[in-house]
C-alpha cells in the first residue's frame, strides 16, 4: 500500500513543481505565462511517471 501512495505522490509532487517552475521560466523568458505553466507541468507530470514506473 505504502509503494502505491509514494507512486502517486511522485506525480503529484512533479506536477507541483512542474507547474512552479512553469511560473518562473515565462519570467526569464518573456512568453505567456500560461503556456509556461502548462509545459513546467507537462514536463513534471512526465518525470514523476518516469520515477514511479522506475521504483516498480
Amino acid at each position: 500500500m505504502a509503494t502505491s501512495e509514494w507512486r502517486q505522490s511522485a506525480v503529484g509532487l512533479g506536477l507541483a513543481f512542474g507547474s512552479a517552475f512553469g511560473v518562473i521560466i515565462p519570467l526569464i523568458f518573456g512568453f505567456e505565462l500560461v503556456y509556461g505553466i502548462v509545459i513546467g507541468a507537462t514536463v513534471g507530470w512526465i518525470i514523476g511517471t518516469i520515477i514511479s514506473l522506475k521504483r516498480k
